[in-house]
């Protein structure tokens, strides 16, 4: 009798792996192409167990998978208008400057916040934008990685309406990260600079040679909270403040444009 119900249950627990993945599957590709294409999917996807991780279904591998065999539509004939949300467990303002960041990264620059919610404990961030395929999950995964946060789950409420589930529990800033009588010459960029200052106190910035730098600045402790702004509507050479007291983050900024900072920054943490 024992015997029979730790088989059954083994078979239950099976039956569920199977169709917690193909359901996945479906969901990814919605029902007209899982049905055309329920065969092949059986095939791609064997052995199926190695789709699981931790006893959940890994969705991005699933959807590289798909992606790899012609079964995931990531491009439009057109451009159409996209809606994504993000969804989080964690810190609302944390969350979002990392999703930013993995946009950008991508490729993804002009779009319009539709809604941020937080119910209970789940906190989302729902935008819109106009483009001609959809975000890869393996690029996207890869971007949060560089902040250490992971993509957990991809849902696709429609073919142009696409949720993500982001855990940030062990995020930290892909950030320039200072120690006491530390120098760094930052390079030109495109975007502004992030600093992690958590152990410096004194910050000295010399804008190079060519620099037009009309200096914008803000402090953020480690959850993002703003704590101060440092800005000066005139061209600045050389800038000296000392950090409060639970700084963790900087932002250099210009305040009309990076355009502005031809030759990059010099910093001295003290």
């Amino acid at each position: 009798m024992v015997k029979a119900i730790v088989i059954l249950s083994v078979m239950l627990a099976s039956l569920y792996a199977q169709t917690a993945l193909f359901e996945k599957v479906r969901s990814l590709v919605g029902d007209a192409s899982y049905q055309k294409n329920h065969s092949y999917i059986k095939i791609i996807f064997s052995p199926e167990q190695s789709y699981y991780h931790n006893g959940s279904v890994d969705v991005v591998k699933v959807a590289q998978t798909l992606k790899d065999n012609g079964l995931l539509q990531l491009f439009f004939k057109k451009p159409q208008e996209l809606e994504l949300s993000f969804t989080t467990n964690g810190d609302a303002l944390y969350f979002v400057k990392i999703v930013e960041d993995a946009l950008q990264n991508m490729g993804y620059y002009n779009y319009l916040l539709e809604d941020a919610t937080l119910d209970n404990s789940e906190f989302v961030w729902k935008i819109k934008l106009t483009s001609e395929y959809i975000m890869d999950p393996t690029v996207f995964k890869k971007e949060l990685s560089k902040n250490n946060a992971f993509l957990v789950n991809i849902e696709r409420l429609a073919l142009t309406h696409w949720r993500y589930s982001i855990d940030i529990s062990k995020a930290r800033l892909n950030a320039y990260k200072l120690s006491n009588n530390t120098r760094v010459n930052l390079k030109r960029s495109q975007y502004a600079y992030w600093l992690d200052v958590r152990y410096s106190r004194v910050l000295n910035i010399s804008s190079l040679n060519r620099n037009h730098w009309y200096p914008y600045i803000a402090i953020y402790d480690r959850r993002m909270r703003l704590l101060d702004i440092v800005k000066k509507d005139k061209v600045m050479q050389r800038i000296r403040f000392t950090l409060p007291k639970d700084a963790a983050y900087v932002k250099l900024d210009d305040i009309y444009s990076m355009k502005n900072i031809k030759d990059g920054l010099q910093i001295e943490a003290r």
